[in-house]
């Protein structure tokens, strides 16, 4: 009997940090975005990368990259329907005949509030 409640008692200490493992830190960086989610992209006025996935949240990309500012866009491939710190990515001005102004490299992903107003930065999120 004392055995069986000392497992109950071990069991609901543990299951915080099991749950805590399986639902990772919103405003934790992460690597990859499933490009199925995303419903909205725009490039920033502090040259970074902005998405809004379907369940109405904002990512902003750490990456660096000279040749982003508002109305280009970026264009990406891949294989595995992901969008990864590490993938190259083109920046096309297609307002201009579908210029290219070079590649760079995604970073890391963050959560924020949103997109940037113009002079502003973007607040993380959390």
């Amino acid at each position: 009997m004392i055995r069986t409640a000392f497992l109950a008692a071990a069991l609901v200490a543990a299951f915080p940090a099991v749950a805590a493992e399986r639902a990772p830190a919103a405003s934790k960086p992460v690597d990859c975005l499933v490009t199925r989610n995303i419903q909205q992209s725009q490039a920033g006025p502090d040259r970074k990368w902005y998405v809004r996935l379907r369940d109405r949240t904002w990512w902003r990309n750490t990456m660096e990259c000279p040749g982003l500012s508002p109305r280009r866009a970026l264009v990406h491939t891949s294989p595995i329907g992901n969008q990864c710190r590490g993938d190259i990515v083109q920046v096309v001005d297609f307002t201009m005949g579908g210029v290219s102004f070079g590649g760079c490299g995604l970073g890391s992903w963050e959560q924020v509030d949103g997109p940037p107003a113009k002079g502003k930065a973007a607040k993380p999120k959390g």
